[in-house]
């Protein structure tokens, strides 16, 4: 395997189509001494214009997540040094159900080991990360969605 990454020059195509073409095949020219990541949807959890978590998401037909990936560690890595829980979180595309992934120090502090959740405990997991309670109102909301 070591010899086949020393011959490899170029970064393996695109393989979705869905992201933004032009620049995705333009940067896997520059080569594999340049590597970058996209990530599927990145959000930033934040309370009053401070941030309080990243969060990598996956929907459940996504290629399984490995937290020893080098994206992951890449983006684990930023978290730290910015001091920031990351965790990586496969959803059902229904919400019925969250997996969370803490991949840094800082989100092992919050959630020491990978988790499912119901949409319920996903909710009031991100509102503690806040330091808050959620309101009732919120899930009276989820009981009532279609």
């Amino acid at each position: 395997m070591g010899e086949r990454r020393s011959k490899q020059i170029l970064p393996r195509p695109e393989r979705t189509g869905w992201r933004d073409q032009n620049l995705s095949q333009r940067h896997r020219q520059w080569g594999v001494g340049c590597p970058a990541m996209d990530l599927d949807l990145v959000l930033v959890e934040m309370n009053r214009a401070k941030v309080s978590a990243i969060f990598e998401y996956k929907g459940e037909l996504a290629q399984p997540q490995v937290a020893t990936h080098p994206s992951y560690l890449a983006i684990a890595d930023m978290g730290e040094r910015a001091e920031i829980p990351v965790f990586a979180v496969r959803y059902a595309h229904d919400f019925t159900w969250f997996r969370v992934v803490p991949l840094n120090f800082f989100a092992k502090r919050t959630l020491p080991d990978r988790r499912m959740m119901n949409e319920r405990q996903y909710v009031t997991f991100l509102y503690n990360l806040r330091g808050v309670q959620p309101p009732e109102e919120v899930f009276r909301m989820l009981d009532t969605a279609i």
